[in-house]
């Protein structure tokens, strides 16, 4: 016979069940061998202190890069990636150029981690390597000050060939592959059209390492050459992570809704039988 009891200890067994699942999910996140924190008070917070990229003239030229992620969460690369690097390479086509303003349509950056550890910013073909680990596609959006929709927004100090120091961008990415993607799909940031993507990006341009590594006054067409990037800056991509359920435990939960479902529909049904 069901029971009020029988019912109460299913009811507890899959709360209790749920918050075990629930504990599991705040624990630390790997992926890959990158490690992350959910919980944590600056998620998510992801840095790219070095990275180099090439110039770009006129409307259609791409734009190219590359560079490693120093810090996650504002923990170094010892504790979000031991014994490996976080390296990606991006790229985003020039899609209107208004004096010192450059939008970019459209626009992605790809993540790999490389147990190699081989990464080395003065050379290109260090980056790109190791196993995927997430893209992000550009998401169309507005900023103040600009007149167009884009995915990447630079203003300039200098001229757009040559950024100095003191040149800005603002964009917006989404999550789109790779097996880190669920975790950041949360659209959060806002995007200036009444949308949100789950990304912004903010970079800044240091100064042109040109003639500081040899390179003259004219950027090799060789992708590979160092020479070929004069630019050299910082990023920053805001957002937030969520914990995916894991099977177990997801599974785990869903049992004990289910013992939950089966004893409200046995004590339904002999409650007809006695009426």
């Amino acid at each position: 016979m069901v029971t009020k009891k029988n019912i109460g200890a299913a009811l507890a067994c899959a709360l209790a069940l749920g918050a075990w699942s629930g504990s599991t999910l705040a624990t630390p996140i790997n992926v890959s061998g990158v490690v992350w924190d959910p919980g944590s008070p600056l998620d998510l917070t992801i840095q790219a202190l070095n990275f180099r990229e090439s110039s770009v003239a006129s409307v259609g030229d791409v734009l190219t890069g590359y560079g490693v992620i120093g810090s996650f969460n504002g923990t170094n690369p010892s504790t979000f990636c031991p014994g490996c690097d976080l390296n990606f390479t991006f790229q985003y086509t020039v899609s209107n150029i208004t004096g010192n303003q450059v939008e970019f349509s459209p626009g992605s950056i790809s993540f790999f981690v490389d147990n190699t550890t081989s990464f080395n910013v003065l050379n290109p073909t260090t980056a790109g390597i190791g196993t995927p680990w997430l893209t992000l596609s550009g998401h169309d959006g507005s900023v103040l000050g600009f007149g167009g929709t884009a995915q990447l927004f630079s203003t300039v100090v200098g001229t757009v060939t040559n950024p100095l120091t003191g040149s800005n961008g603002i964009g917006f990415l989404d999550a789109s592959g790779g097996p880190a993607a669920s975790y950041f799909q949360t659209h959060t940031q806002a995007d200036g059209l009444g949308g949100f993507a789950d990304f912004t990006l903010n970079s800044e341009f240091l100064f042109s390492q040109f003639q500081r590594i040899g390179c003259g006054t004219t950027p090799s067409p060789d992708p590979t050459n160092p020479c070929h990037y004069p630019i050299t800056g910082t990023a920053t991509l805001i957002g937030r992570s969520v914990a995916v359920p894991e099977p177990g435990a997801a599974g785990l939960l869903g049992l004990g809704l289910a013992f939950l479902g089966l004893f409200t529909w046995r004590r339904r049904k002999e409650g007809k039988r006695l009426s």
